[in-house]
């Protein structure tokens, strides 16, 4: 389908129906009049309607834009928004049209200096900067996480258009929702939380995908945000070993049936403490001579056990699935360090792999300054 909406000369969006049966004509709001009279007794009429909030703000930070409209909702459609030459929107109040140089509109139809979500991938690749349309992938994902998919299965597929226009613009290997050419920034996805979502949310109970990979879970993910000074100094501390994605189907982009990643970098093992806090589970890392860290969990976490080489029940930490008991405890983790910049490290927190002792599982991410990882050792890493 991305074929079919990059190639078209124009597409048009039923923004504001739910579903394939809605009708995308609906009958306009009427404007409000009314009648008033000044000090002389003169009568005047005032007519007013509704402001319009279909464009919204954060646009300029490099995002689609989300008219407003149920269609802008479904996981699917970001793909027919992002891919499109030309999107003509038939909301509830009027008609929007975008394309890749400008954004237009009935309620103020003068040229705006919007960015439109047309061009988001063609002027990152225009730029000729590599960090431009790895930014530009983070923020599609951003925006992708929040929409609903009817079938679990479609979270690659229904994104696998956009992908395939950062390959042939990158060169890069696509493994698993991330670019080997930005692993260690892409590995650093976390789970977005606000006033208005869930707490906390748990692991699917159906593989999709490995950990590592922000579609192994049904939630909304968001990237490190670095500043100048911050991005000048950003320095991955992994090595890529090697990596296995196999796919599902004919779409080597698409679903995919097994998935492992190989990583070298300083690793320490260290306590994960579960606690709960103020009307919320939180989960502390204990690090000897430094104070404890709140790492940002993938989901809610449980402990697990694992059956090792010499048939030993060992303890380990996993994502927590419906059903699953939900308590304090204190266990082992590893803290494989990612990156480093401005005297900051941010990496992932893994546990024991159940289903295979030997690779790990990613249970979240942290960030410390540089000397809660001095006893860091070198070691190689298999993910799953």
């Amino acid at each position: 389908m991305g074929g079919i909406y990059q190639n078209s000369y124009v597409s048009i969006a039923a923004t504001k129906s739910a579903n394939s049966s809605m009708k995308c004509l609906v009958e306009r709001r009427k404007p409000v009049k009314i009648l008033y009279h000044n000090t002389t007794g003169k009568e005047f009429a005032l007519r007013a309607r509704k402001i319009l909030d279909h464009h919204p703000s954060d646009a300029p930070h490099g995002g689609p834009a989300k008219p407003v409209g149920p269609l802008m909702s479904r996981a699917w459609a970001l793909q027919e928004h992002v891919l499109s030459t030309r999107i003509l929107h038939y909301t509830e109040t009027e008609l929007l049209f975008e394309c890749r140089t400008s954004y237009r509109c009935e309620c103020m139809p003068e040229r705006k200096a919007y960015p439109t979500t047309p061009s988001l991938i063609p002027k990152a690749v225009a730029s000729k900067k590599s960090d431009a349309v790895w930014q530009a992938w983070q923020r599609v994902v951003e925006y992708y996480t929040m929409r609903d998919l009817t079938f679990p299965t479609d979270k690659f597929p229904a994104i696998s258009g956009i992908a395939g226009k950062i390959r042939k613009a990158t060169h890069s290997d696509y493994i698993a929702g991330l670019w080997k050419g930005n692993l260690a920034s892409d590995l650093l996805w976390h789970v977005g939380r606000s006033k208005t979502q869930r707490p906390d949310n748990l692991a699917l109970e159906t593989w999709r995908a490995p950990s590592f990979s922000w579609a192994s879970l049904d939630a909304p993910v968001t990237y490190i945000t670095l500043d100048d000074d911050e991005r000048a100094t950003f320095e991955p501390t992994i090595a890529i070993v090697s990596y296995t994605i196999m796919t599902a189907g004919l779409n080597p982009l698409g679903a995919i049936s097994k998935g492992s990643l190989t990583l070298r970098g300083p690793a320490m093992s260290t306590t994960l403490s579960s606690d709960y806090n103020h009307g919320k589970r939180e989960y502390t890392l204990v690090i000897k001579g430094t104070s404890s860290i709140v790492i940002t969990h993938d989901s809610l976490l449980t402990e697990a056990e694992y059956q090792t080489s010499g048939e030993e029940m060992q303890r380990t930490v996993r994502r927590a699935k419906a059903g699953d008991s939900i308590s304090d405890f204190k266990a082992t983790v590893l803290c494989l360090s990612v990156v480093r910049y401005d005297n900051i490290v941010a990496g992932l927190v893994l546990g024991v792999s159940t289903q295979d002792p030997s690779a790990w599982e990613r249970l979240g991410t942290f960030a410390a300054g540089t000397e809660a990882t001095l006893e860091s050792m070198e070691k190689e890493l298999v993910l799953v």
